[in-house]
């Protein structure tokens, strides 16, 4: 037995070491591509929001 009771041999079989490390890596990259989406969406608010308060700003609005 090994730690916690639990025994250090596994019966898993090659083929399911690396089905499951591919189903990981996958899932894995699909979270990275969804934060990147969210983050370039995020960003691109924020320089809207920056625009829109410049060209707001009575300090920064030039008199007609």
């Amino acid at each position: 037995m090994g730690v916690g009771g639990v025994s250090a041999k596994a019966n898993l079989r090659l083929e399911d070491v690396a089905a499951a490390m591919d189903d990981y890596l996958r899932r894995a990259d699909e979270d990275l591509e969804e934060r990147l989406l969210r983050m370039s969406r995020v960003g691109h608010a924020r320089r809207q929001l920056e625009l829109r308060m410049w060209r707001t700003s009575p300090l920064f609005c030039k008199a007609r």
